[in-house]
């Protein structure tokens, strides 16, 4: 309860912590966003009025001229000759249109502007907007409105640089000159690329230590399960020979015991096979425990690999009174191999074993041997219940077992195919395992000549 608490408190400060970050990433966004603009906009201004200082000119003087005399153009020769609305809309269109041309043809005022920003060491790549709010024709003291707006800077990117109002002898004009910067975005992103940065090497840092953790957790509690089940194995294993010799010793001490001999005989022999019994069980951890230790070396010695093999299928048949039907099928060519004759007899053995245990019918298996790039390969073949491939990836680690609903249902420790994986990788090998479930398993042990 108290680890289910802790990982949901865990999961709640983690998903804080990355909204927190998802906030200050943004603010640092915002921030940068309004530094920049505010640079462009001062920097803008005080080329202008260092262009108004030096030439005593904005930029658009030609733009100005050229203005004018489109607008007595359009007081002589087009505004008299219309009498319509529709006309007069057409004039405003007209008029407009030219009036954003000759400005955006004949300013002077962006080029020196990026000249002046370009030489402080900034980007200035940015593209001039002209916005016009009001253009008057002029005719005496008779003026006709042809544009009158309140400008309103919708775009994030627009940077306000200033008004002007000028009037001369055909017009009178108010426009704002404005800079877009393009690329504001890419230069924001540059300038708060560190902070970002720390930002997300601090975030995955938090994820790595956390997903250590939970894989950490969730391995302990694996581990856990793994020694609960051991135990309550380990502690039946132990309590069925030992409750068989605890029944044999009481019955030797009946009155009517102790005159049949057969009956003592058969008694006696019960508790010798008992005791062998857990003397295994015994022995089995010991050896595994041993097995764990850092100096462990193997007792090699040079062995005809297919007569071993096959003196091994032979006493495990004898062993277990012909419990199933083995097919041997030896293509090592009489190859030697310097191994620990002891230990790797047992690792066949425990593969033979665990291909009798698990299987639902009569027991049929294939052992094979064969020579491949200098090494030796063993295969075992069975026709049992199988494995899924949710547990292939586990079944060689100390005291798993697959799960089959009673933990009972087939006896056993969880050592036999992690004594197999350590035998085989102390050998310099390895062992892989191929199953389907209700078709059986297939473990191929390699092992260097």
């Amino acid at each position: 309860m108290k680890r289910q608490l802790l990982l949901v408190v865990s999961l709640a400060a983690l998903v804080l912590f990355v909204a927190v970050q998802f906030y200050i990433i943004h603010s640092i966004w915002r921030q940068k966003e309004e530094i920049l603009t505010m640079r462009y906009r001062d920097l803008s201004r005080e080329g202008l009025s260092l262009l108004l200082s030096k030439k005593q000119s904005n930029g658009f003087e030609k733009a100005m001229d050229v203005t004018d005399k489109f607008a007595f153009y359009l007081l002589t020769d087009e505004l008299n000759k219309r009498d319509f609305e529709d006309d007069t809309s057409a004039i405003r269109r007209l008029a407009l249109q030219e009036t954003y041309s000759v400005m955006y043809k004949n300013e002077r005022l962006t080029s020196f502007i990026k000249s002046f920003i370009g030489e402080r060491g900034f980007n200035n790549d940015f593209k001039p907007v002209l916005a016009i709010a009001r253009l008057d024709l002029i005719s005496g003291h008779q003026r006709f409105v042809l544009a009158d707006t309140v400008f309103k800077t919708k775009k994030k990117n627009l940077v306000i640089v200033n008004t002007f109002k000028e009037e001369h002898n055909n017009f009178l004009i108010e426009y704002h000159y404005l800079i877009d910067l393009t690329h504001k975005n890419e230069l924001v992103f540059r300038e708060a690329l560190f902070s970002f940065s720390l930002i997300i090497a601090s975030t995955l840092i938090v994820f790595i230590v956390f997903g250590i953790t939970w894989r950490n957790l969730m391995e302990e509690r694996r581990l856990s399960g793994l020694k609960s089940d051991f135990i309550n194995n380990m502690t039946h294993e132990l309590k069925t020979p030992l409750s068989t010799i605890t029944v044999a010793a009481r019955t030797l001490e009946k009155e009517q015991i102790l005159s049949d001999r057969e009956r003592i005989l058969e008694t006696a022999q019960m508790i010798g096979k008992q005791s062998i019994h857990l003397n295994q069980l015994i022995n089995t951890i010991l050896e595994v425990s041993f097995l764990e230790r850092t100096e462990f070396e193997l007792d090699r010695h040079t062995a005809a690999v297919d007569e071993l093999m096959h003196q091994i299928v032979t006493s495990f048949l004898t062993s277990c009174d012909g419990c199933a039907k083995i097919r041997e099928d030896y293509g090592a060519n009489s190859t030697s191999a310097a191994i620990d004759i002891v230990y790797f007899t047992t690792m066949i053995n425990n593969l033979l074993t665990n291909a009798v245990k698990y299987c639902d019918r009569e027991p049929e298996i294939v052992i094979s041997t064969s020579i491949n790039c200098d090494n030796l390969e063993i295969t075992v073949a069975d026709n049992g219940v199988g494995i899924s491939r949710d547990h292939t990836d586990h079944i060689f680690e100390k005291f798993y077992r697959v799960p089959h609903g009673n933990i009972h249902k087939t006896k056993g420790l969880g050592l036999g195919l992690y004594y197999v994986k350590r035998i085989a990788t102390a050998h310099g090998g390895d062992v892989t395992v191929a199953s389907k479930p209700g078709k059986g398993t297939t473990f191929r042990i390699k092992i260097p000549i």
